[in-house]
């Protein structure tokens, strides 16, 4: 079982190495809702600077037909850098992958696709060959994917969780129609309440479109006697102030070397101890979910919110 990050501050890569990290995510020109956009001569000189290290580039974007050659000449000047692989969603990006026999691990990346075992055994057969899990079914469910699939997946550990996106500039439309103030490409700046609910959400806009995510991060810091299974732990440093950034990486870090030595069950509780100190909200998302919404009750919750607001 390897963390792996998405990297927001280079500064502090070193930092991560000394810890015993060395998978890292790298968003880019074609990346969406990524931490840091780093330019290809960054990419560059990290490859070179950290060779031990393996670097993933976010090509993470459902793309436009006049999107399409930038993105060809973009994967290009990747497949000359010394890139581990690509983390993509667009089935384009993967064809474009193999017509040009480029040799990248393939990470299949959708939000919410990746609920089964059988269809993550076909996309192995079209060149999918590692894969995030879907982060909105249980826990047990993506165990027993776990087992039935035969290649490596990602498990999302840590980190705000994704939640709806638009390629429409949906926050720079609003201010125009409502005359407000405010700055709408900072990641931190907004949140979002829906009515009659007390779940924040954090919503920003980019040159890619709105994103919305959650608030509160999900952690599965003491989980590890359940997940140890999984080929890759993701930390998503999203909306993450950098100290935040390190002290998480560092507890997964512990909390890893911990189990790999046998001494986790006796140690994970000062670990949560040091995850409520840094006072984040946190969530268990939907890993121990288990409700199922079947027609007639989402048709009784609507009629019951009708009578209440009469």
């Amino acid at each position: 079982m390897k963390i792996v990050l998405s990297l927001n501050e280079k500064q502090r890569l070193y930092d991560y190495i000394d810890m015993g990290i060395d998978i890292f995510i790298l968003g880019g020109e074609h990346s969406f809702h990524c931490p840091y956009h780093f330019a290809l001569e960054e990419i560059a000189e990290l490859t070179k600077q950290y060779p031990k290290c393996q670097f993933y580039v976010a090509v993470n974007a459902l793309y436009d037909q006049h999107e399409i050659e930038s993105l060809q000449n973009y994967l290009e000047n990747l497949s000359l850098l010394s890139i581990h692989g690509l983390v993509f969603q667009d089935f384009g990006v993967l064809q474009m992958v193999k017509e040009k026999h480029y040799s990248f691990d393939m990470m299949y990346a959708p939000e919410t696709l990746n609920t089964n075992a059988n269809t993550l055994n076909v996309l192995e057969k079209q060149g999918v060959t590692s894969a995030f899990l879907s982060r909105v079914i249980p826990l047990e469910e993506q165990l027993t994917i776990l087992k039935e699939v035969k290649m490596p997946l990602m498990l999302h550990a840590h980190g705000v969780e994704y939640i709806a996106a638009s390629k429409r500039a949906l926050l720079t439309n609003y201010q125009e129609a409502s005359s407000l103030q405010f700055e709408v490409h900072g990641q931190n700046h907004l949140s979002l309440k829906a009515k009659d609910s007390q779940y924040l959400f954090r919503i920003f806009e980019d040159r890619k479109g709105t994103h919305i995510f959650s608030d509160s991060r999900l952690y599965t810091l003491d989980l590890f006697n359940h997940i140890h299974d999984f080929d890759y732990l993701y930390i998503e440093t999203l909306m993450m102030s950098e100290n935040e950034a390190i002290e998480i990486a560092s507890l997964y870090s512990d909390a890893l070397k911990s189990y790999e030595k046998g001494t986790y069950n006796r140690d994970v509780k000062e670990y949560m101890n040091l995850l409520y100190h840094l006072n984040t909200p946190l969530d268990r998302g939907f890993l121990f979910d288990q409700t199922v919404y079947k027609l007639e009750d989402m048709r009784k919750m609507d009629n019951e919110k009708r009578e209440s607001n009469r």
